[in-house]
């Protein structure tokens, strides 16, 4: 058996985030995932799930791995669904992120990723994923606690 290299490991703690995140949007009633909760600047609960997927599958697959994607950033924040929609979603991708990061030896992670605006390593992408989905699960978990309190006055 083969010693998980950090690539793999930082897909692993972003995909048990997700899988965090996927399970307190099963909690949230569905009629309520694509409701807006009334506050300025807060995002439904579908609207977070589908963006934190689409900044893994941009951060992880195309800067931290290399395979090009399309993503639609904008569309993210308009988008509604449920959470069998975000589960698909998660599934199209995900075996393909995992297999390509096993790829990656613990050498190569200071190496250039496949951001050009602004360079940074595969490590720092693949970091960048596991950053921004727990940030992104807090806010969730936030939402969720908002949208209990309306139901309950």
């Amino acid at each position: 058996m083969t010693a998980e290299n950090e690539a793999s490991r930082l897909i692993s703690m972003t995909d048990g985030l997700v899988t965090e995140l996927l399970s307190t949007l099963g909690n949230i009633p569905t009629e309520l995932l694509n409701q807006d909760v009334g506050i300025p600047e807060v995002n439904t609960p579908f609207v977070l799930g589908r963006h934190v997927l689409g900044s893994i599958e941009q951060w992880g697959l195309f800067f931290g791995t290399g395979h090009r994607i399309d993503r639609d950033r904008d569309s993210e924040f308009l988008a509604v669904g449920s959470v069998e929609d975000l589960v698909a979603y998660k599934n199209s991708w995900m075996p393909l992120l995992k297999e390509r990061v096993m790829e990656i030896s613990n050498d190569e992670l200071n190496n250039n990723g496949w951001r050009e605006e602004e360079p940074l390593s595969i490590g720092d992408a693949l970091l960048h994923t596991v950053d921004h989905t727990a940030i992104h699960l807090g806010h969730l978990q936030l939402t969720k606690q908002i949208i209990e309190s309306q139901a309950h006055s």
